[in-house]
C-alpha cells in the first residue's frame, strides 16, 4: 500500500488589500466607518494622507471619527484643515458645525451650519442640525424656522420632526408641537427621541398615562436613555408615585453625571419622601455639589459706591408661584440703595413678566448662556449679592453659582432644602421654618434668618371674594388640599384618611393638574381605598381653566397641609380665601413652612406637633361650625396683620439682611 503523504493545511487567504489609489482607499475607509470600524477607517485615512496630504475627504473623515470618539477638540482641527482644501463643500461645514455643537461652542456652530446652508440651501440635514445650537443660544424662533425648512425639504425626516416638536413646545405652540411629535413617531417608530418628545408634549397637555407610555416606549428602544428616564421620573412623581420616580431619577443621574439637572430632579423628589432623613437628604445634596467643577479662588473688590448691586436668578419671572413672592420685593426695593439685575433663565413670558421687567434696573435673558458664560456676565455686572430663586427646581442655574461669580450668594424662596453648595454662602429663612439649633447641620450654607418671617405674598389680582362656609349649604364638612400629587406621601394619605373616618359624612376635595388624567385619578382613589375611604368621599378636580382657580376654595371648609413637604403658595391661597389650614410641624425646613405662615397669621392653634394631634385638631375644628365661620370672616385680615402681604416692610427687612451679609463677607 502506498504511503499517503500528509498535506499541510491550506492557509486562509487574507482579502487583498486595496490598491495604493487614494480614492479606492477612501471608499474602503468610508465602508469601514459605516460599519463602526473607526480605528481601521482612521488608519486607512492616515495612509491616504501619506500619499495625498491635501485629501480633503480623508481629513474630514478623520475629524468626524475624532468627534465621534470623544476627541472633538482635535476633530474640528482636522475638519477645518479639510475645509482649507475644499472651502465650498457644504457637508464638511455641516460636520464642523456638529463637532462644535458637541463642544458647546454654539455661536461657532451656527456660523458653520449657516455656511453649509449658504452653499446648499436645500441641505435638509444642515437645516436640522443648526437647530440645536440656535436653541441653546435661546434663538428658539430661528431654530423652529430651520426645523420647518428641514421637514419641508425632506418630509420623511423623522428626526427633524422630533426636534421641531421640542422647540414648538418651548415656544408655547402646543398644537404645532403635538402635530410634529406625532409625525416623527409615524415616520421614525424606532427612533427613541421621537417617543420621548411625544411624551413631553403629552405631559404638557396633562395626558399623564399617554406620556408614561411614550417614555416607556423610548426606553424599550434605548434602555439607557437619560432624558427619557428623567422624564418618566417626572410623570411618576407628579402622579404620586415618588418611590418609583426615585428609581428612574437615580438611573438618569448615573447615566449622565455631568448633567446637573439630572441630579437636581432626584434631590427635589427626595424632599417629599416619608422615610428620608434630613441628614441623608443633606448628604445627597452635598454629593451633587461635589461633582461640579471647583472654581479658582476669586478676589472681589468691595463696592465703594454704597449702592449694592443685587442680582436675582430665576426661570420663573412669569405667572408662577415664585412670582407671587418676588413681585412685592422688586416693586419695593430702595433704588437709591440697591441696583437690581434680573437674570431670566426662560424663553417667552407673559403679563407678569412685563411687570417684573419694569421693576428691574437691568434685565438679562440668559437662556442661551452656558454656566461659564453666565458667571462671566455676572462678574462683568459686578454683582455684590446674587440670589438664587430656584434651588433644585426646574430651570435652575446652580452650576453657575458653583463658579462663585459674586461675593455674596444667597439661596431663597423656591426650594425647601440646602443647595449643597458651600459657594452659596447663605440660605434665607426665619426662626419658625428653621429654629436656631435645629436645622443648621442640614445645610451647606449659613442660615440667614429674617426675624419677621421669610415670605411676603402678593394675593392674585383675580382672587374672588370669600364665600360662606360650604358646610352651611352642604350639611357636611369638606376638607381640601390643592397641592400637587408629588406631595401626597403615604403619611399624608394615612392621616387624611384618619380625619375622614373621624368626621362622619365628611369629604375631601383635591385639586391638581394630574387629576385630569384618569389613570392618576384611579391611583389616588386606590390609595385612599387602602385606608377604607370610599370613592364617593373624594372630590377630585383638575386645573381650572377660564376662571380663577381660587374659586375652588368656595367648596372647602378646612384645608389640610401635606407632610413632610408642606405647601407654601397653596397654604397662603387657602388662608386668603378664608379657609383655615391644619399643618403638622416637622424637624426641618420643608416640613415647617406651614408653621412659619400660620405663626405669623396668629393661627398657632392650627399647628400640630404630631400625627395624632394633627388628626385631633382637624376633626375638632370640623365639629365647630362657629369657629370655621369666624376663620372665614377674619383670615384675610389675619394674613394682612401678620405682615404676610406687606411688601414695603418685608423688603426693608430683606435689604437689611443683604447689607448685613455683605458687610459680614467684607468685614
Amino acid at each position: 500500500m502506498a504511503k499517503r503523504t500528509r498535506r499541510s493545511p491550506r492557509k486562509k487567504q487574507k482579502p487583498a488589500a486595496p490598491p495604493d489609489d487614494p480614492e479606492a482607499l477612501f471608499r474602503h475607509a468610508t465602508t469601514l466607518h459605516e460599519r463602526g470600524a473607526f480605528d481601521e477607517a482612521e488608519a486607512l485615512c492616515r495612509r491616504i494622507l501619506t500619499m495625498a496630504p491635501a485629501h480633503a475627504w480623508a481629513l474630514n473623515l478623520i475629524g468626524v471619527i475624532h468627534c465621534q470618539t470623544g476627541r472633538s477638540d482635535d476633530g474640528i482641527k482636522f475638519i477645518a484643515t479639510a475645509l482649507s482644501h475644499a472651502p465650498d463643500e457644504a457637508s464638511i461645514f455641516n460636520n464642523l458645525g456638529t463637532g462644535l455643537t458637541g463642544l458647546g461652542r454654539h455661536t461657532d456652530a451656527v456660523t458653520a451650519f449657516s455656511r453649509a446652508i449658504e452653499l446648499d440651501p436645500a441641505y435638509a440635514t444642515a437645516h436640522n442640525n443648526i437647530g440645536a445650537p440656535l436653541k441653546a443660544l435661546g434663538r428658539l424662533s430661528d431654530a423652529a424656522g430651520h426645523y420647518r425648512q428641514s421637514v419641508t425639504l425632506r418630509p420623511e425626516y423623522g428626526a427633524a420632526w422630533a426636534n421641531l416638536a421640542n422647540v414648538e413646545l418651548d415656544l408655547g405652540n402646543i398644537d404645532a408641537a403635538e402635530k410634529a411629535a406625532l409625525e416623527s413617531v409615524r415616520l421614525a417608530p424606532d427612533y427613541p427621541a421621537a417617543h420621548n418628545n411625544l411624551g413631553t408634549v403629552q405631559h404638557r397637555r396633562g395626558l399623564y398615562g399617554d406620556a408614561e407610555a411614550s417614555f416607556r416606549r423610548a426606553l424599550a428602544l434605548q434602555p439607557q436613555y437619560p432624558d427619557a428616564l428623567g422624564n418618566l421620573g417626572e410623570i411618576l412623581k407628579e402622579t404620586g408615585r415618588a418611590q418609583e420616580a426615585l428609581v428612574s431619577y437615580e438611573q438618569a443621574w448615573a447615566l449622565a453625571p455631568d448633567e446637573p439637572e439630572k441630579g437636581s430632579n432626584l434631590l427635589l423628589a427626595l424632599c417629599g419622601l416619608d422615610d428620608a432623613q434630613p441628614s441623608d437628604i443633606a448628604a445627597r445634596h452635598k454629593q451633587w455639589a461635589s461633582l461640579l467643577p471647583s472654581p479658582a479662588p476669586a478676589a472681589f473688590e468691595k463696592n465703594a459706591t454704597g449702592r449694592l448691586r443685587v442680582g436675582y436668578v430665576s426661570g420663573d419671572f412669569r405667572r408662577h408661584s415664585v412670582a407671587y413672592f418676588l413681585e412685592p420685593i422688586l416693586e419695593n426695593h430702595d433704588k437709591q440703595a440697591f441696583e437690581i439685575f434680573a437674570y431670566a433663565n426662560m424663553s417667552g413670558g407673559d403679563a407678569v413678566t412685563e411687570r417684573l421687567k419694569a421693576h428691574a434696573d437691568h434685565w438679562r435673558d440668559i437662556i442661551g448662556l452656558d454656566d461659564a458664560q453666565l458667571a462671566g456676565q455676572i462678574r462683568a455686572d459686578r454683582i455684590d449679592v446674587l440670589v438664587d430663586l430656584a434651588g433644585h427646581t426646574r430651570s435652575n442655574r446652580l452650576a453657575a453659582f458653583a463658579l462663585k461669580p459674586a461675593p455674596v450668594q444667597i439661596s431663597y424662596l423656591g426650594y425647601p432644602a440646602t443647595t449643597g453648595l458651600s459657594q452659596m454662602v447663605f440660605r434665607l429663612t426665619d426662626p419658625w421654618a428653621d429654629p436656631p439649633g435645629l436645622t443648621e447641620a442640614f445645610h451647606a450654607e449659613d442660615l440667614l434668618r429674617l426675624e419677621h418671617g421669610f415670605l411676603c405674598y402678593r394675593p392674585s389680582d383675580d382672587a374672588p371674594e370669600v364665600s360662606p362656609p360650604p358646610l352651611d349649604e352642604n350639611g357636611y364638612v369638606t376638607f381640601g388640599s390643592f397641592n400637587n400629587l408629588a406631595k401626597l406621601s403615604p403619611t399624608t394619605v394615612r392621616l387624611w384618611s384618619e380625619i375622614l373616618l373621624a368626621v362622619p359624612n365628611s369629604k375631601l376635595r383635591l385639586k391638581a393638574k394630574a387629576l385630569g388624567d384618569e389613570g392618576a385619578r384611579q391611583g389616588v382613589i386606590q390609595r385612599f381605598a387602602e385606608h377604607d375611604i370610599d370613592e364617593d368621599r373624594l372630590e377630585l378636580m383638575a386645573w381650572i381653566v377660564g376662571a380663577s382657580p381660587l374659586a375652588a376654595y368656595h367648596g372647602v371648609d378646612i384645608g389640610l397641609d401635606t407632610f413632610p413637604y408642606h405647601g407654601t403658595t397653596t397654604t397662603l391661597e387657602a388662608l386668603w380665601m378664608g379657609v383655615p389650614v391644619v399643618t403638622l410641624a416637622g424637624d426641618w425646613h420643608a416640613s415647617r413652612v406651614g408653621v412659619s405662615i400660620l405663626a405669623r397669621a396668629k393661627a398657632d392653634d392650627l399647628i400640630a406637633a404630631n400625627g395624632a394631634d394633627y388628626v385631633k385638631i382637624a376633626a375638632s375644628l370640623a365639629g365647630k361650625p362657629d369657629v370655621m365661620a369666624e376663620y372665614r370672616r377674619h383670615l384675610r385680615g389675619m394674613v394682612v396683620r401678620g405682615g404676610l402681604t406687606d411688601g414695603a416692610a418685608f423688603t426693608a427687612q430683606l435689604e437689611q439682611s443683604f447689607q448685613a451679609a455683605y458687610q459680614q463677607i467684607f468685614s
